[in-house]
């Protein structure tokens, strides 16, 4: 398209200056800071930003900070006023030109009399797609696109994950010592239920209470609802909003009195069983509260399943807490997109629980091969950065 060859310089006389080109990403670097403004908040809209410049001046900004609230182009313009006429509008993702929860942002842009749009990316969504950036060049408008486009798609990994493959993108945390142990056995006398045994500091939870709070849903398996009765709600005072709660429990032996039904404010509570499991006590679960969906006829519940599941659920980021039986099944099924792992400074023996659990494949894998298809595996890119006495190692499964 003309206005994708414009932003890479290959138009010849047309195409922008190295001065243009400068500060259009610094515009662009600043609609990246604002769209993050509404992380963990836009599902299942992508992260936004705006920003409108007027002789080199900023003269509006605005983000997409919920669903169904205005869109940050709207915001932007909004902010800026009447100043918008003639004006540069920058943004991190194509305008939408459908009518949808609000109306199309392309139709604000015509009315403010804007004569540029700077975008880094198209927007993969079929209502959208290249049509925004059709519209308002069939206006008059001149549209260049391309600048920061790593970065942007960085931005919104999970929505462009989730619009190419109709599943969440899918995060795996864990805290770890440096033998590889998520737990530490219990001691004689410790509470059997509801006491987690922390291995990071206090500081990297905090960090991990920050990380479930950017995604849309989190999962657990049963081992750990049985062992620990969590909420896990999001307590992080940045980002207070209900998410979805999914437990694998093949089955269905949560307790209807656990803590995360006596919690429904904090959000839904949906649990995946095989169709083998007892009816009886799935009654006495949705008469708690929670949602009970059959995944998969075997010994354990279907990953797949349960990803298209929440798929159709538009959730776009699914963060795995675990335990490690859980960790190992996606890992070794190649389901995962991302690890977050913080590495605790301690040692805790043979007998602590390991990270990844022996059990990854499921009752019958006769090698080591079968059990785990997809181990071992290395990550592609990744960084490590301290946080409290532990570090943070992050990166992306190699494909």
């Amino acid at each position: 398209m003309s206005h994708e060859r414009a932003a890479s310089g290959e138009q010849g006389d047309c195409s922008p200056s190295d001065a243009t080109i400068a500060d259009d990403a610094r515009f662009l670097a600043l609609a990246l800071e604002l769209a993050l403004l509404g992380q963990g908040q836009t599902r299942p809209n992508p992260m936004v930003g705006s920003v409108v410049v007027r002789n080199g001046e900023i003269i509006g900004k605005g983000h997409h900070p919920k669903a169904g609230q205005d869109h940050a182009e709207n915001r932007a313009l909004a902010d800026a006023g009447g100043a918008a006429r003639a004006a540069t509008l920058y943004t991190n993702l194509e305008p939408c030109a459908h009518q949808g929860r609000t109306p199309p942002c392309t139709d604000a842009i015509i009315r403010a009399g804007t004569k540029r749009v700077v975008a880094c990316l198209r927007d993969p969504d079929p209502r959208v797609n290249g049509k925004g950036f059709a519209a308002l060049e069939e206006a008059g408008i001149e549209v260049n696109v391309g600048l920061l486009a790593e970065e942007a798609r960085k931005l919104n990994e999970a929505y462009f994950h989730y619009l190419g493959t109709g599943r969440p993108f899918v995060t795996v945390k864990a805290g770890s010592s440096l033998d590889g142990r998520i737990a530490a056995p219990r001691r004689e006398g410790q509470a059997a239920v509801g006491s987690p045994q922390w291995i990071t500091s206090p500081q990297a939870r905090e960090e991990a209470m920050r990380l479930r709070g950017r995604n849309d849903a989190v999962l657990v398996g049963i081992g750990t609802v049985l062992e620990d009765d969590p909420l896990l709600s999001v307590r992080d005072p940045a980002s207070p909003r209900p998410i979805l709660r999914a437990v694998l429990d093949s089955g269905l032996r949560t307790p209807p009195a656990c803590r995360m039904l006596g919690s429904l404010q904090e959000g839904p509570v949906v649990i995946y069983h095989t169709q083998g499991a007892a009816t009886q006590h799935a009654a006495a679960l949705r008469a708690a509260g929670a949602e009970t969906v059959a995944a998969g006829k075997g010994a354990h519940v279907d990953l797949d399943l349960v990803l298209e599941d929440l798929g159709r659920r538009e959730i776009l980021a699914l963060l795995v807490e675990g335990g490690g039986e859980v960790i190992g099944s996606f890992l070794s099924r190649g389901l995962v997109d991302r690890i977050c792992l913080f590495l605790a400074p301690s040692f805790l023996g043979a007998r602590a629980v390991p990270l990844v659990g022996s059990a990854a494949a499921g009752p019958g894998a006769r090698k080591e091969e079968e059990a785990h298809p997809e181990l071992p595996l290395r990550l592609d890119s990744f960084t490590v950065i301290r946080v409290g006495s532990d570090l943070l190692i992050e990166g992306s499964p190699s494909r």
